[in-house]
C-alpha cells in the first residue's frame, strides 16, 4: 500500500488499549476482537473516501459560484447535478455495509473476507483523490475556456464508475449478493 495512505489496520492494532489487549487473551473473544479491529480500520478508510468526496463537493460549489458570477446560468443544472451525485455517493460510501463480526452473525464473515473487503475499499481512496483533483481544477479549466458539459461529464463518469464498483464490493469480496 502506498506510503501516503498507510494501512489503517496496522494503526488500529498499534493503538489497542488495555481492554482490547485483554480481549485478545480470552479464547472466545480473540477472533471477535481481531474482526472488529479490521472493521474499524475499514470504517476509517471509508470515512477517508467520503471526506474526500465531500471536499470535492465543496470544490464543485466553488465552481458553481464562479459560473454564476460570469452569468452563465444555462449550465448551472449540470453543475448542480454533479454536486448532487457527489453528495449521494459520499453518503452511500460512509454508511454502506461492511460485514458483521458479531458473536453469532447470520452470515459468517471471517478475517480473510474482512481483509479482502478492506483491500477492495482501499482502492477507492485513489479514485476519490482523482475526483477531488478534477473538481479542484474545474474553475481554472472553465476560465481557460473548457465547456461546462466537458468538465461535468468527466467528473460524472468517474462518479458513475465509483458508484458501480461500490455497489459490487460485497458481492465481489464474498461471492454472495448481500444488497441490491
Amino acid at each position: 500500500m502506498p506510503e501516503n495512505n498507510p494501512d489503517l489496520r496496522e494503526k488500529i492494532v498499534e493503538n489497542r488499549g488495555t481492554w482490547k489487549k485483554l480481549q485478545l487473551k480470552i479464547p472466545g473473544l480473540r477472533e471477535y476482537r481481531t474482526l472488529e479491529d479490521i472493521r474499524a480500520a475499514d470504517q476509517l478508510l471509508r470515512k477517508q473516501v467520503s471526506d474526500n468526496l465531500n471536499e470535492s463537493k465543496g470544490k464543485m460549489e466553488d465552481f458553481r459560484k464562479a459560473v454564476t458570477a460570469r452569468g452563465d446560468f444555462a449550465n448551472l443544472t449540470l453543475v448542480g447535478n454533479t454536486i448532487s451525485q457527489i453528495q449521494q455517493i459520499s453518503g452511500v460510501v460512509q454508511h454502506s455495509q461492511q460485514g458483521s463480526a458479531g458473536i453469532s452473525p447470520n452470515i459468517r464473515i471471517d478475517d480473510g473476507i474482512l481483509n479482502k473487503l478492506y483491500e477492495y475499499d482501499f482502492n477507492f481512496v485513489s479514485t476519490a483523490e482523482q475526483i477531488f483533483s478534477s473538481c479542484s481544477s474545474c474553475t481554472s479549466d472553465y476560465n481557460s475556456g473548457k465547456s461546462i458539459p466537458d468538465i461535468t461529464s468527466k467528473i460524472s463518469l468517474m462518479l458513475d464508475d465509483l458508484e458501480h464498483s461500490w455497489k459490487q464490493r460485497l458481492e465481489s469480496v464474498e461471492s454472495i449478493l448481500v444488497t441490491k
